[in-house]
């Protein structure tokens, strides 16, 4: 909370510094060509832009520099324990020569005084150490966003391959697969970017509709990516006899 209070008011004076900054340019363009300021209003308005900017910069930099550096200060050591050199990932055997015997072992759990480290499928993936801890955050950040970015990647893919044109997809028959259905609709299936994907073709509601692919599924069809009125837009072509 104390942060955010303190990142509102480097805000505050940053907004003060630019109205500042812009009214002394105002005021040195007035005093130099037009005369309409005194020596005194432009001194002033220099002064005022100086200390706003001033103000945010000591406000600012111990703040964020801060903030910026908190994932490096969390210490290594607990209980006479050096954690530094253990990483998630590591066997129970490369940890303990690492640290040396534990107090206690089992197959999940490894304890070093009152440090607890937590094993699954024989690799370290938690502990009780602050820096164990800081560990699996970043991890679960990474992952985290990581999935975002293949959501990301696979909605752009699904709206990419849904919005060619039939046409499109005519010229490219002979590496887009293609698949009359017994309804008259048709499928495509393409790959894209290692996602391979299906598009179906609905002409009685003119809707296309991209599935990624899922084999544990009996259609093949997982969660839909795009949806789009692509084949309702395609305008037909209009023959004129003369």
């Amino acid at each position: 909370m104390f942060s955010i209070l303190i990142a509102l008011i480097c805000i505050v004076f940053f907004l003060l510094f630019v109205v500042g900054l812009v009214l002394t340019l105002k005021s040195t363009f007035q005093f130099f060509v037009t005369k309409n300021a005194t020596k005194k209003q432009l001194l002033s308005s220099v002064i005022g832009t100086f200390l706003f900017l001033s103000i945010f910069v000591v406000t600012a930099i111990p703040t964020f520099g801060n903030s910026s550096n908190a994932t490096t200060k969390v210490s290594t050591k607990s209980n006479g324990y050096d954690f530094k050199n253990i990483k998630l990932g590591m066997t129970q055997k490369e940890v303990s020569d690492k640290l040396g015997k534990p107090s206690s072992q089992d197959d999940r759990v490894m304890t070093y005084g009152n440090n607890t480290l937590y094993f699954a499928d024989g690799k370290l993936n938690g502990g009780s150490p602050k820096f164990i801890q800081q560990q699996v955050n970043q991890k679960n950040s990474n992952e985290k966003q990581k999935k975002s970015d293949d959501s990301n990647n696979e909605k752009s893919a699904a709206q990419y391959f849904g919005s060619k044109s039939t046409q499109k997809l005519a010229e490219q028959a002979s590496y887009v697969p293609r698949t009359q259905m017994s309804n008259g609709n048709m499928m495509y299936s393409e790959t894209i970017s290692n996602i391979k994907m299906y598009r179906i073709d609905d002409y009685q509601t003119g809707v296309t509709t991209v599935y990624k692919a899922d084999e544990s599924k009996e259609d093949g069809l997982g969660a839909i990516l795009y949806q789009g009125k692509t084949v309702a837009q395609e305008k037909p072509k209009t023959t004129i006899v003369y």
